[in-house]
């Protein structure tokens, strides 16, 4: 089983979901980034758009979500954000 890394979707009413994941694809503001295990830490800005990401299982699911921010530390992924829809199987 791939190392996974804990993806955690926060908006102001809470948290909206958190995932095991093997890799995230987020919407960064210079343009779309890719989060592995061991990623160096960091913070960085989103604009609206795709979030993807794949289970250990290889299911890979997504979740559309707005403006915010991303932070990276100790493989975790924090995502803030004003909106976000459900996360659903992505094809």
């Amino acid at each position: 089983m791939p190392a996974s890394l804990r993806l955690r979707v926060l908006t102001q009413a809470g948290v909206a979901f958190e995932e095991e994941a093997v890799s995230i694809i987020a919407p960064g503001e210079l343009g779309y980034l890719g989060i592995l295990r061991r990623h160096a830490p960091l913070v960085t800005t989103l604009q609206p758009g795709k979030l993807l990401w794949r289970r250990s299982s290889g299911a890979r699911q997504r979740a559309r979500i707005g403006g915010g921010l991303l932070e990276v530390a100790r493989n975790q992924v924090t995502i803030l954000t004003d909106a976000v829809s459900e996360p659903q199987e992505a094809g």
